[in-house]
């Protein structure tokens, strides 16, 4: 674990700003903030956090914070890798039992070990890029950039100029833009931001874009985003855009080699296996996992959908979801003519369970301190 645990450039208390503690972030180029309270992690502050809504400057961090998946001192890199794989996180905070607050494993300190030591598969990047890509255009506006981010979960997109890759556009560049127009006079604040989120995405757009070939390797990338300091690439095949590929994605790679348990399981109807809609589920499955993650340790993650024939000679899906966590199992389920919203309803369902539980326990410990 000592070997890719790094200490957090920034560290913040219940009590701080979010416009002094966006500031910081912005300075070091850190994506995940602890926070800490007496040397005990109670959670952590995202970019993406930031992203999904918009904040005062002078909330107080406790406000926002979230609930984050974590590591033990005592794990081993498979098990890390399983977690950075299935949270999608961009850093995990490492705790002792007591919740004690460590360090940090960060995405980029974690596949700099696994380089050195040899782990990152020897394969083409073509293999493990995500495509078809989604993207923006020039003339998309910055509030549809960040709508996308939000729906879809990713930290980037490639933004086009016809078939002409042209730049790209990552959530830290929204959310800096947005926290810059906060040092306003407090009257000319949403007036600014207004008028960043209807401007045209080539404004803040980044350019020229770090590229690579899809005959690269999975090393190639890693030692790319590790010297440029980014965590995606686009891809390009006989000067188009083929596809991107993430860090996660090269961390996915290494699980797979290894053959790491990972906790999810999905089943799904044959028809529906080879189709665009596998996508589509896989990303609600991955995006609700990683939300459970940050809540509570989670063991096993299963998912079925079934297809039925309605009277009306309709198909109907009904979804089950049932997650084994360190707070208990939770079972949740429903349905509908789609299978990713009969889906996307039964984990919600599942994840307003957990937090439920949570609240509970919560309720219980306070009530145990203040009692004679």
């Amino acid at each position: 674990m000592a070997d890719f645990v790094v200490d957090s450039k920034v560290i913040a208390s219940p009590s701080d700003t979010i416009g002094t503690l966006v500031a910081r972030m912005r300075e070091t180029e850190q994506w995940v903030v602890p926070v800490v309270n007496q040397g005990n992690l109670l959670g952590q502050v995202t970019y993406k956090d930031l992203l999904r809504r918009r904040i005062s400057p002078d909330s107080k961090v406790n406000s926002v914070m979230t609930p984050t998946v974590t590591i033990s001192d005592a794990e081993d890199v498979q098990r890390v890798v399983a977690k950075f794989y299935t949270s999608r996180a961009r850093a995990i905070p490492v705790v002792t039992k007591e919740r004690k607050f460590v360090g940090l494993v960060t995405r980029e300190s974690l596949l700099s070990y696994l380089i050195r030591t040899g782990m990152i598969p020897q394969e083409r990047v073509r293999k493990y890029m995500a495509s078809p890509v989604l993207t923006v255009t020039m003339s998309d506006s910055v509030a549809r950039a960040r709508w996308l981010m939000v729906r879809d979960n990713v930290s980037r997109l490639p933004v086009m100029e016809g078939e002409k890759l042209a730049g790209i556009v990552s959530m830290r560049d929204i959310v800096s833009r947005l926290y810059e127009a906060s040092s306003r006079k407090r009257e000319n604040i949403l007036v600014e931001e207004e008028r960043i989120m209807a401007m045209p995405v080539k404004e803040i757009m980044n350019y020229p874009v770090i590229t690579l070939q899809g005959s690269s390797t999975l090393e190639d990338v890693v030692n790319t985003c590790l010297t440029k300091k980014v965590s995606g690439i686009p891809i390009l095949e006989g000067g188009r855009l083929a596809g991107i590929i993430s860090t996660i994605d090269v961390i996915g790679a290494v699980a797979e080699r290894f053959k790491i348990e990972m906790p999810i399981q999905a089943k799904l109807p044959r028809t529906m296996k080879n189709s665009d809609e596998k996508s589509v589920i896989d990303g609600i499955i991955e995006r609700h996992l990683s939300k459970v993650e940050r809540i509570t340790e989670v063991d096993s993650f299963k998912v079925s959908l079934k297809e039925s024939v309605s009277g009306e000679n309709k198909k109907m899906y009904e979804a089950n979801v049932r997650a084994s966590t360190r707070l208990g199992n939770f079972v949740a389920s429903d349905s509908d003519w789609d299978p990713a919203t009969a889906l996307r309803k039964a984990v919600e369902r599942l994840e307003k369970r957990i937090i439920d539980r949570v609240k509970t326990v919560q309720r219980k410990k306070r009530g145990e301190k203040g009692s004679p």
